[in-house]
């Protein structure tokens, strides 16, 4: 009976995407699986990175979420101050 292959999963970050391929490449030539993903845990398109290029990304739920609760809130206090406003000047 054989023992099993245990996978060991090694994570780096960084905001320098040159330095991601070079860390990419670097995993690469010594054999081993790697691949760049973004902070949603989406593989990212190297051919992008490498020309400099903006890699497009998709908001989480949770960011969209939070992007409609302060929208909210700021239309409720531009309403509430504009009713205050017009309260105190007596109209």
């Amino acid at each position: 009976m054989g023992a099993s292959m245990t996978n060991w999963i090694i994570k780096s970050e960084t905001d320098d995407p040159d330095q991601a391929l070079a860390n990419v490449e670097d995993q690469r030539s010594k054999g081993y699986t790697a691949w760049i993903e973004d902070e949603h845990g989406k593989a990212v398109d190297e051919e992008l990175l490498k020309a400099n290029k903006a890699v497009p990304t998709k908001p989480s739920a949770r960011e969209r979420g939070m992007a409609v609760l302060i929208w909210g809130a700021f239309a409720v206090v531009a309403i509430g101050l504009l009713y205050a406003g017009s309260f105190l000047a007596g109209d």
